[in-house]
């Protein structure tokens, strides 16, 4: 749904003061309900700077913020006031698997963007749809919208009068969701965050409201070990609440500090499904670690490598970005076979981990060395590249 124009500020603008004291308590008196009704009257304008401030900055020292009720409260909130596409528009076949992979960011390595890239590769391998919701740079120097832009797509054109027809094209399996355009009221917001120059519960909600309902699989990468199992929880609190009871989840942590399966060192991952009573998808539970499920759900923390992938290990100095047009010249020549694929090239063996991945989260590969093989033979057979294809014609036909 979208929301409505927001009403005029009422003269009074002190709202918020009993929600700001209710967090100077000891301990804080703050529900996640509470924080609910603070967003809305954020967003609909019945609030000043000072006050919204205080309040995020006071959320923040209680650690509120990092806390899967809050942040689930938050993110549903968020989407009440999104352009979110109906359920019944979507096509009518269950054997279809849609997938998002998105990153935090703010990890200051200034990578490739694998996620943009593995979601594209991923589109090629049957039953697979990718749904990435993502906007242009913000702590890097490309953003998956900077790069899908670079790849001949129209994001502007992806909205929700076109995107019923997109969703239900059999030969378009990579839709790009650009944030602006589905979360228009976090515009109001950009001068306020920026001039508080802090970290704040909006900095980590962006993964987490992908306006598209029915997700089924997603890897998020977080830049932070901690926010590893508090996201694992939150996406399952966010996937009840939308009645989405077989959500599988993967969170990633490179433990040099990535957001993603690092192509150096070790990786460690948090996999969960949003019924209460599964187990994740990946069933080989070698180094699974009990210890970082503070909250008791099914929650199975590992540790992986490039070794898992039957891939060589890379310094993280070889999968830097470049250029928005660089990184899209490079991925054109991956998709269209001018890069090879078995000879270790760093960003390839990056890009092939980070798919392969998503192919074990979703469900069509059992393990990691399958899900590599998945994604080479979706590059070698052309169907990576004609969904990227299918999808910028398309963009470009309104």
């Amino acid at each position: 749904m979208s929301s409505s124009a927001a009403p005029e500020a009422p003269q009074d603008q002190n709202l918020l003061t009993p929600y700001i004291k209710s967090l100077l308590l000891e301990p804080p008196n703050l529900t996640p309900s509470d924080l609910s009704v603070v967003l809305k009257l954020i967003i609909q304008g019945y609030s000043n700077d000072c006050q919204v401030s205080s309040f995020l900055t006071a959320l923040k020292i209680r650690k509120l913020d990092q806390q899967p009720q809050y942040i689930s409260a938050a993110a549903r909130t968020m989407l009440e006031f999104s352009h979110l596409l109906p359920l019944l528009v979507l096509p009518q076949d269950d054997s279809l698997r849609y997938l998002d992979i998105v990153g935090t960011g703010g990890d200051g390595k200034n990578t490739f963007n694998v996620s943009t890239s593995s979601a594209i590769i991923a589109a090629g391998i049957q039953n697979l749809k990718v749904v990435k919701h993502g906007g242009k740079a913000s702590s890097s120097s490309v953003g998956s919208g900077d790069l899908i832009a670079q790849l001949g797509i129209n994001v502007s054109n992806i909205n929700l009068n076109s995107l019923p027809d997109l969703i239900n094209d059999p030969s378009i399996n990579f839709i790009f969701l650009f944030a602006p355009i589905f979360h228009p009221i976090m515009k109001n917001l950009v001068d306020l965050r920026k001039n508080l120059n802090i970290p704040t519960i909006f900095n980590i909600l962006g993964p987490l409201i992908n306006p598209f309902p029915k997700i089924t699989s997603r890897i998020i990468g977080v830049n932070n070990e901690a926010l590893g199992p508090i996201f694992a929880n939150t996406c399952n609190l966010i996937d009840r609440s939308l009645d989405n009871n077989n959500t599988n989840t993967m969170i990633v942590y490179g433990e040099i500090g990535l957001d993603e399966i690092s192509p150096q060192g070790k990786t460690k991952i948090w996999l969960t499904n949003s019924s209460s009573s599964s187990n994740p998808t990946e069933n080989d539970n070698r180094n699974a670690d009990s210890s970082n499920n503070p909250t008791g759900s099914n929650i199975i923390c590992k540790t992986i490598s490039p070794a898992d992938f039957g891939l060589k290990e890379h310094s993280i100095d070889n999968v830097k970005s470049g250029t928005p047009e660089e990184n899209a010249r490079f991925l054109i020549d991956l998709l269209n076979n001018r890069v090879p694929l078995d000879t270790n090239l760093p960003l390839v063996d990056y890009i092939l981990m980070n798919t392969a991945a998503l192919c074990v989260v979703a469900g069509v590969a059992d393990d990691w060395k399958k899900g590599v093989e998945l994604a080479k033979t979706s590059i070698l057979s052309g169907n990576a590249l004609a969904s990227l294809t299918s999808l910028a014609h398309s963009t470009n036909a309104f």
